[in-house]
């Protein structure tokens, strides 16, 4: 997939690196919070909180980071969508991306486009996303390999082997994706993870989330969210 932003690679590499390098101590608000960089304490809160590790903002000096992306060939029927750096909300059209995944396959938004799409942000160190991992699991044997559902995690800026490590140690079977450099992340930026985006067959932005709870929690949420968007 190539790239081609008005700003330089090296900008880019910095900013996507910085949310997954940066040290810090962690705060509490009504969340657990932890500055990425080194894996946080682990802290219990009460189950009625979600829990969000905390990624560092995004330089604030927006009008500098690119929003043009280079031009495909004629012979394809649509340019290839990236999106531009910004917040996403609900209602937008959701940033396309391919990706490396756990096991040597491939995943492209592009190719699943007419089907619900459920991308995860998350880190092997962040104790929220961990915990709600199994939930990804069970959403995946409801809905299978090949169905109307496609569930995809996106890890934030780790190395291949760490990322190989944790699911073989966890059994997970459900698709796990690479971001080494951080370019899926630069497309759908946050200030903390677990993130979850719900996409619609329409290729729009249903439901976004931030943080989490329990498994069994965030099971019966994002249950909820796909069945509302497979009706649509």
């Amino acid at each position: 997939m190539k790239k081609r932003f008005l700003l330089p690679i090296v900008l880019i590499t910095a900013m996507a690196l910085s949310a997954c390098a940066a040290s810090g101590s962690t705060t509490s608000v009504s969340s657990e919070l932890s500055l990425i960089g080194e894996a946080p304490e682990k802290q219990e809160t009460e189950a009625s909180v979600s829990e969000v590790a905390s990624v560092e903002e995004a330089p604030a000096s927006v009008e500098e980071t690119p929003a043009s992306v280079e031009e495909t060939p004629a012979s394809v029927e649509e340019e290839y969508y990236y999106g531009e750096y910004k917040e996403l909300e609900v209602g937008d059209r959701a940033p396309w991306f391919q990706a490396e995944l756990v096991g040597g396959s491939s995943f492209d938004v592009k190719d699943n486009l007419g089907k619900v799409i459920v991308v995860n942000i998350w880190a092997t160190w962040c104790g929220p996303c961990v915990r709600e991992m199994p939930a990804f699991e069970n959403l995946y044997n409801d809905y299978g390999a090949d169905g109307d559902v496609v569930i995809v995690a996106v890890n934030a800026c780790e190395e291949k082997d760490a990322v190989d490590a944790f699911v073989s140690d966890n059994g997970y079977t459900f698709p796990v994706a690479y971001d080494v450099e951080g370019y899926i992340n630069f497309q759908y930026p946050t200030d903390g993870i677990p993130y979850t985006v719900i996409i619609g067959k329409d290729g729009l932005i249903k439901e976004i989330h931030l943080g989490a709870m329990d498994a069994e929690t965030q099971y019966k949420l994002y249950k909820g969210d796909i069945e509302k968007a497979l009706a649509e």
